[in-house]
């Protein structure tokens, strides 16, 4: 056992007996070490076949919490207390039931781009107007019940055809990852002995940034937690409203529970109170406080040419992103507002050397556009073609007039090496063995056009898209060409990616201000905060604090000279 430290706030939340309790916790609070500690109290209260559910968002969330298990409670335990996030949580439950829920024995998570394609078949023109941001594609599962319905759900009409897609699609084991959720309600709800089995197996949740949680969700986590609930929940960082996070969620929540508490110590930033003191006070800022002080030194404001627009901004990030790794920062996120402004920055700073490593859910969908496809390409040159696509993908680097030149060469039956160039004719060897084994050598031939791109010092950044590839061709190494065989494999390669937290140690990551959220880097660079992009509302204010809260050490904002957020003021004290 490490040794406990002192803070009152901790002590107080361990001490409550309400079975109801809600905890708002800012980052940097020890939230984290909180909510272990409080699970691991709790277990010897417990029946012996009982368990404490632990549960957060994201993988990433779930790892630390892993983590923090390991170091801090005995093996013993730690056996009791279930860690895990929603989708695998739901995930679990899906599969060891699939018989009773009438699904196929074999279960198979696909692509947002395989289900859209099914509802369209049924109706595509009310296909077409479910905003793809909202999310509703992937959770119209949801939707099929009344309780969740919401300002998203389609007239009654169409949703009827829309569900009666969804669930033929279902019934042939062709989910997605958000009809996990709805599958596992339904289990419950239609058979009590399950609903019964759950309860008591997990009559305890503790329930991690639950700002977050969806409508099901959080239905779930108060169906389960019979004897005991604690939420953690910070409405300061509710920034996914529009996939279905709410805040009238969470004032339910605060007038249900028994006993609300507020963490206000702070724990996590290495450098020293000043810091974390000052990070405290921006957040208060931004929830409307009038409280002074100053901005640390690890805060800088540089101002780009406004009259540059965005490609102002680039030459300054570039320089921050330079200086923060001189000044000692292992690994950096650039931040923007939006997908076009994180792509621009990536062509750019991948051209000045600084290849920044690809993050989202990206990977997973194109894997599961390989899987979906090939078997239906027909001919050699289609397969090789897809491929040449994927590694587009995989290596932004890879000028786009090789690729043009690789694709050219590929003929029906085989390839046109004829006064191709160097780069391109390695890149055709390694696309031979397709032409030689058909589609199952996809697989072995891309990871051999992904090494020609490294030995010519092209840069990798999708690190686990790489490793699914060559864990999948090695295991078919040896063996007679078999698609089904080495498209089962690729699939269990890519779930098990999927549902493992990324191992990033050092580097340069790029991404927008949501998908920062549960992650932690030691400096963070905004880019492009101008009053368009930045503006003084009520949601940008929630995102600014989440992309403040990311770094450990230092932050950059790359702000125009000329009509910078107002939001500036609420980190500067000015």
């Amino acid at each position: 056992m490490n040794e406990v430290r002192p803070d009152p706030n901790h002590e107080a939340v361990l001490a409550s007996r309400a079975r109801h309790l809600v905890v708002t916790a800012p980052p940097g609070t020890g939230k984290t070490f909180l909510s272990v500690r409080l699970a691991g109290e709790l277990v010897p209260i417990l029946p012996t076949e009982a368990r404490v559910l632990l549960l957060t968002f994201s993988t990433q969330a779930r790892s630390q919490l892993e983590r923090e298990a390991a170091r801090q409670l005995p093996p013993k335990l730690r056996a009791r207390i279930a860690v895990t996030n929603y989708h695998r949580f739901f995930w679990q439950g899906v599969r060891a039931y699939r018989r009773a829920l009438g699904l196929p024995p074999s279960l198979d998570i696909g692509s947002r781009q395989r289900r859209r394609q099914a509802l369209e078949r049924i109706d595509s023109g009310a296909v077409k107007k479910l905003r793809p941001s909202e999310g509703l594609v992937e959770s119209l599962a949801e939707h099929a019940f009344p309780e969740f319905r919401d300002h998203r759900t389609p007239d009654r009409s169409t949703l009827a055809r829309l569900l009666q897609a969804v669930e033929q699609e279902q019934s042939a084991g062709r989910l997605v990852f958000d009809d996990l959720g709805a599958l596992f309600w339904s289990l419950l709800e239609r058979f009590p002995a399950v609903d019964q089995a759950f309860q008591a197996r997990y009559p305890v949740v503790v329930a991690d940034e639950h700002q977050d949680a969806s409508a099901l969700q959080d239905a779930v986590v108060r169906r389960l937690a019979r004897d005991r609930l604690v939420v953690f929940a910070d409405p300061m960082q509710l920034i996914h409203e529009f996939r279905g996070a709410s805040h009238a969620r969470v004032e339910r929540h605060l007038a249900d529970c028994e006993e609300h508490m507020t963490l206000n110590t702070p724990h996590r930033w290495h450098g020293g109170d000043e810091l974390a003191g000052w990070l405290l006070t921006v957040r208060a800022r931004l929830g409307g406080e009038d409280r002074p002080g100053a901005p640390p030194p690890q805060l800088a404001i540089v101002h780009s040419p406004a009259a540059q627009g965005f490609n102002g901004v680039k030459p300054k990030v570039r320089f921050a992103v330079s200086r923060a790794f001189k000044a000692g920062a292992r690994i950096v996120a650039v931040l923007a507002r939006t997908n076009d402004q994180v792509a621009d920055l990536r062509a750019y700073l991948s051209t000045q050397g600084q290849y920044p490593r690809q993050v989202g859910t990206e990977d997973f969908e194109e894997a599961r556009l390989d899987i979906e496809q090939l078997p239906q390409l027909l001919g050699p040159r289609a397969v090789a073609a897809r491929a040449v696509e994927r590694l587009g993908v995989l290596v932004p680097t890879i000028p786009s007039p090789l690729l043009a030149q690789v694709r050219k060469r590929l003929l029906p039956d085989t390839i046109n090496l004829e006064r191709a160039g160097d780069e391109a004719a390695r890149i055709l060897r390694a696309l031979e063995p397709i032409y030689l084994g058909g589609s199952p050598r996809y697989f072995e031939s891309l990871l051999d056009a992904l090494q020609v791109c490294a030995e010519a010092e092209h840069h990798l950044p999708r690190v686990e898209a790489v490793r699914a590839l060559r864990h999948t061709a090695q295991a078919l190494m040896g063996a007679p060409p078999d698609l089904d065989l080495a498209l089962k494999r690729y699939s269990e390669e890519i779930l098990d990616a999927a549902h493992a937290a990324r191992r990033v140690g050092r580097g340069l990551l790029l991404m927008t201000a949501h998908q920062a959220k549960g992650k932690e880097f030691d400096a963070v660079v905004l880019a492009g905060a101008s009053q368009r992009f930045w503006p003084d509302d009520a949601e940008t204010r929630r995102l600014l604090y989440v992309v403040v809260t990311r770094a450990t050490a230092s932050w950059t904002v790359v702000a125009p000279n000329r009509e910078a957020s107002p939001l500036l003021r609420f980190l500067t004290g000015d």
